[in-house]
């Protein structure tokens, strides 16, 4: 009988682990510049694993291409946009394209040997880096067409002579050129240095739903203006500004609809389309367009992306993710819908709508009927506020069935996705002959709050403008036109009176309703209709000595009233910490900056025609200010802020004056 050895073999047998010699310093993880000191991805790995090393040319080398583009971008913004040097540069540019995909998986090879790890793709790296190539692609491209595009004698002209007005294009051509060199810069350096850390920040704000918000809709800001900033998006390379694409992405990401250029005059059919797919992700949100297409896909939600996506969108449990997400996509787009085909048949009869821009036409622009209905009506129900029109829509002020659609959209979109599932929850009970059950606290103080609030702005602006802008207009028009300004303070941004002409009381009471905006979850900006009626009633309860505040027959939280109350004070913080800037940095009417301030916080788009001539410094402020409003204040509060320790103590109590 054979005798077998109990000791385990040498493959099943467990490794002991590596110690390092006494004195001699542990192993620590490879550092970036470590890395790249190394060279080709041809070094020994861990344990008994290794890598046989291969040529490379120490030009592919990730140190030296580094060194190289560095220097090359000096030579080239130096010499920009000079055509025959400005073509050769951008040939080496493009020529170094193969060598930086070697460096990329060169480090990454080497990375991962030095780690010890398996060598396998990852999908996030492998999205992340797929990302920078075609950005990297994209900005070349743009230099070439930049460079074989533009007549020499515009591209040759000195810089001193860019003053003139025929030189303007070429002026535009100089900074356009070198905004895509140093974009392709910063894609290689990312590409090659920040992969790494951009995904330690997109983990860690995977985890914390704010902080996932906020990340968001700033990437989606950034490629929108680099879409926007492309020439295929401009008619006029005149018009090409980083700032102004900048600009105009926040607002449509936002649903803010402030513009600084007239959106059909200035971008052409796919810019217009670049913009209506913005304000479409900025209605929806990022993260419920995101989930939506991984359902149709067919793919299982992991857990964690499941709860983030669950608190997001408040959805009950995870049962109910899944339908709350395809109800609200499935919802929108089906509104979206109807009202385009109300709006057709709205615009038809106005031939001028069917043109292209042409000046002194204030209905022309869009160029087909069709495509304005459904620019108009993805702009209205996601209260964004742009318009096709060279005049908006104030030369439509006398048309009964485009102001009902219009405002009909607007508030629908104002309500939010809750009261929307539950009205339709009700209207489906009731075809089934069920009695459905009593409207939740949440949806009867948003459909109540709305009403009032739209009644209320009907006739205040009735009242102020009468005899003023509206002074023109018949009464019946009037009222209408009234009706359809205060449903468009909601946030929407439309306007069928030009706002330069009303009166500073009237610009007053738009910054009010503004400011309170329409409901949570919807795509309104704004405190919020649910906050400003708990501070109401926490109000009513002070001054009555109640205990606790009641609304609509039932007792608020103290925490619901403490966040009514953190999420008005920070709002208003805000708006006037934006107003003084505004008032430091523009030379204007200080209630218009007021009005400005406050549509671009509440993501209204209501102007006084300001916009357009805000400096660059105003715009960057303005873009920041219409940014904060839409992911929320306290929602960014949220992201910035630490996780708060629980403390086992209890500081003692002591009063102080008030009032």
């Amino acid at each position: 009988m054979r005798r077998v050895d109990p000791s385990p073999s040498p493959s099943s047998r467990p490794s002991a682990p590596r110690t390092a010699p006494s004195g001699a310093p542990a192993p620590q993880r490879p550092t970036v510049a470590s890395m790249l000191a190394q060279p080709a991805p041809g070094v020994a790995a861990t344990g008994a694993v290794s890598i046989a090393p291969r040529k490379q040319a120490a030009w592919m080398r990730p140190t030296p291409l580094l060194v190289g583009s560095a220097a090359l971008l000096g030579v080239d913004l130096a010499l920009a946009i000079t055509p025959r040097a400005s073509a050769a540069l951008t040939v080496v540019e493009t020529l170094l394209v193969p060598a930086w995909v070697a460096a990329v998986v060169s480090l990454e090879r080497l990375r991962k040997a030095l780690a010890g790890a398996r060598v396998e793709a990852r999908r996030p790296r492998l999205a992340l880096f797929l990302l920078a190539f075609v950005l990297l692609l994209a900005c070349l491209g743009e230099k070439w067409l930049l460079v074989l595009g533009q007549p020499a004698e515009v591209l040759g002209q000195p810089v001193e002579a860019v003053g003139q007005p025929a030189a303007a294009p070429g002026q535009r051509g100089v900074a356009l050129y070198r905004t895509y060199t140093v974009l392709a810069f910063l894609v290689a350096l990312g590409g090659l240095l920040g992969r790494r850390p951009l995904e330690r920040l997109l983990a860690a704000a995977a985890e914390h739903p704010a902080r996932l918000m906020m990340m968001s809709f700033a990437v989606a800001t950034l490629l929108g203006s680099f879409l926007l900033t492309l020439p295929q998006s401009l008619r006029d390379i005149a018009h090409a500004s980083f700032i102004d694409g900048l600009f105009m992405s926040a607002s449509a990401v936002c649903v803010t609809g402030l513009a600084v250029h007239n959106v059909a005059a200035t971008y052409t059919p796919f810019g217009q389309a670049v913009l209506l797919l913005l304000v479409q992700v900025g209605g929806l949100g990022i993260m419920v367009l995101s989930t939506f297409f991984a359902i149709v896909a067919g793919r299982r939600l992991r857990l964690r992306d499941a709860a983030v996506m669950a608190e997001m969108i408040d959805a009950e449990s995870f049962a109910r993710l899944r339908r709350n997400v395809a109800a609200i996509v499935l919802f929108t787009l089906f509104i979206e819908a109807v009202g385009a085909l109300a709006l057709l048949f709205s615009f038809l009869p106005h031939h001028q709508i069917a043109s292209g821009p042409v000046p002194g036409e204030p209905l022309s622009g869009a160029g087909d009927h069709l495509w304005a209905a459904v620019f108009h009506s993805v702009s209205a129900f996601c209260n964004a506020g742009f318009s096709l029109f060279g005049g908006g829509l104030v030369p439509l002020v006398g048309s009964p069935a485009v102001s009902a659609v219009v405002a009909a959209l607007v508030i629908l979109g104002s309500l939010g996705f809750p009261v929307h599932d539950e009205l339709l929850s009700r209207i489906r009970l009731r075809l089934r002959g069920e009695r459905p059950p009593r409207l939740s606290l949440h949806s009867r103080v948003v459909l109540l709050a709305t009403a009032a609030l739209l009644v209320a702005g009907t006739a205040g602006y009735l009242l102020l403008e009468a005899r003023r802008s509206m002074a023109g207009l018949s009464w019946p028009v009037k009222v209408m036109a009234s009706f359809f300004q205060s449903a468009m303070t909601r946030s929407a941004g439309l306007n069928t009176v030009d706002y330069s002409l009303m009166g500073p009381a009237t610009w007053m009471l738009a910054c009010i309703l503004m400011f309170i905006g329409g409901g949570p979850g919807s795509t309104a900006g704004g405190v919020k209709l649910t906050t400003f009626a708990a501070l109401l009633a926490a109000l009513r309860a002070e001054l009555r000595g109640e205990e606790a505040p009641r609304l609509l027959g039932r007792t608020l939280p103290a925490a619901t009233v403490r966040r009514a109350l953190g999420v008005a004070f920070l709002s208003m913080v805000l708006v006037a910490g934006l107003l003084l800037v505004l008032l430091v940095l523009e030379p204007h009417n200080p209630m218009g900056l007021a009005l400005e301030a406050v549509s671009a916080f509440a993501t209204a788009g209501l102007s006084a025609n300001i916009t357009p001539s805000l400096s660059a410094p105003g715009k960057l402020a303005i873009t920041v200010a219409m940014f904060i409003g839409r992911i929320g204040p306290l929602t960014l509060a949220l992201a910035l802020a630490n996780q708060a320790r629980a403390r086992s103590y209890r500081l003692p109590e002591e009063r102080v004056g008030i009032g």
